[in-house]
């Protein structure tokens, strides 16, 4: 996936890739950590979801995703072991920038791309929102939904919102 000159370029993730991953989860999810195990098993599980965002040589964002079912989102830090026999679903795991790359257009490159890539797998893209993340989602087209264990949301924090959004 090419970006323009004033975006970075979101490239497969690969094994060497871990290490970097895990010091962005680090920096930039303080609120919410999670071990270097949870993106060594997304990687493992859908390694065609798996991207990394490089700009100058350097690794200044990720996307971990994964078929999944609906209103069934995984708790926070916790592995997953293997992928639903039926998917109808695309989860947004997780989602990280570097703060001086926001503003770019690299997570919109990002969604377009996924979103033609998936079409014709599934209907539906999901992800838990935080924060102030929430605003940025609702603006993609993401809309909240239930789900089936309240107490997953809870997971990561009182206000985690469960969120899809339809193809368009």
């Amino acid at each position: 996936m090419a970006g323009s000159a004033d975006q970075g370029l979101w490239r497969a993730m690969q094994a060497s890739d871990l290490p970097d991953v895990h010091a962005l989860s680090k920096r930039i999810h303080t609120a919410y950590p999670e071990g270097p195990s949870i993106a060594r098993e997304r990687l493992a599980l859908a390694s065609q979801w798996c991207r990394v965002l490089v700009s100058d040589d350097a690794l200044c964002g990720y996307l971990l995703a994964h078929p999944w079912r609906r209103g069934a989102p995984p708790a926070l830090d916790s592995l997953i072991g293997a992928l639903p026999d039926d998917p109808d679903c695309l989860y947004i795991h997780d989602i990280a920038i570097v703060p001086e790359r926001r503003g770019h257009g690299d997570a919109a490159v990002l969604l377009a791309a996924l979103t033609r890539e998936a079409i014709d797998r599934f209907g539906m893209i999901a992800l838990v929102s935080t924060g102030p993340a929430t605003g940025y989602w609702r603006r993609q087209g993401f809309a909240p939904r239930p789900v089936a264990r309240p107490d997953i949301l809870a997971s990561y924090d009182g206000d985690a919102l469960y969120m899809e959004r339809a193809h368009r």
